[in-house]
């Protein structure tokens, strides 16, 4: 009985392991990766926004270094990022990059996140931009 009882058991062990390894996503997965990737673009986007630097930004092409370096602050070193901002014409700029790392670290990466985000206008003018967020782990 208690040999059964140890093989079943056994059996149990080791259908619960094989049941967790098929669903877990290990860390250096793309899938975890461009996940996390989102999650962390849309939260520096989204506490941008909410301090209400981001509009300044955008609307202000003055400061669109300015903006470039809320980003490097707001995002850990060893992501690299780009942000083309677009209005209803198209992409405003195109001129001057909002972009931390080469071009090349963003074609030769296999798990490059992208985040939409948009921003009616500023204050009571409605004037929408959509900000496109790219980011890579380096």
């Amino acid at each position: 009985m208690r040999v059964i009882e140890t093989i079943l058991a056994s059996f149990i062990i080791f259908s619960a392991l094989t049941f967790v390894n098929i669903f877990t996503v290990l860390p250096s997965s793309p899938k975890y990766e461009t996940s996390d990737l989102e999650k962390m673009g849309h939260n520096v986007l989204h506490d941008l926004d909410e301090q209400r630097l981001l509009s300044r930004f955008v609307y202000n092409e003055t400061e669109w270094g300015e903006l470039t370096l809320a980003l490097m602050i707001f995002l850990p070193p060893d992501v690299y990022f780009n942000l083309t901002i677009y209005d209803l014409q198209g992409a405003r700029n195109k001129d001057f990059p909002i972009r931390y790392g080469s071009p090349e670290v963003f074609t030769a990466s296999n798990s490059t996140a992208s985040v939409s985000y948009i921003i009616p206008g500023q204050q009571a003018e409605y004037d929408p931009r959509i900000l496109v967020l790219q980011l890579v782990r380096g």
